[in-house]
C-alpha cells in the first residue's frame, strides 16, 4: 500500500511540473504572437470602464486573409 502511495504522489509531481513549464512556453509565445499582431495591425483594442468602474480591455483580431 505505501509503495503505490510513493508512485502515485510521485507521479503527481511529475505531472504538475510538467503542467507548469508547458503552461510557461505556452504564455510566452501567446504574449509574442500579440506583440507580433499588434505591430502589423491585426490586433486593436480599445480601453473603457464598465458599470461598476472596472477598467477593461475589448480587443479585436483581424483575419489575415484580407
Amino acid at each position: 500500500m505505501t509503495d503505490l502511495l510513493l508512485i502515485n504522489i510521485s507521479w503527481m509531481v511529475v505531472g504538475a511540473i510538467s503542467i507548469y513549464y508547458v503552461d510557461k512556453r505556452a504564455y510566452r509565445e501567446g504574449m509574442s504572437d500579440a506583440i507580433v499582431m499588434h505591430s502589423t495591425g491585426m490586433l486593436t483594442y480599445t480601453t473603457y470602464t464598465d458599470c461598476s468602474g472596472d477598467p477593461m480591455i475589448e480587443m479585436e483580431i483581424k483575419s489575415d486573409e484580407e
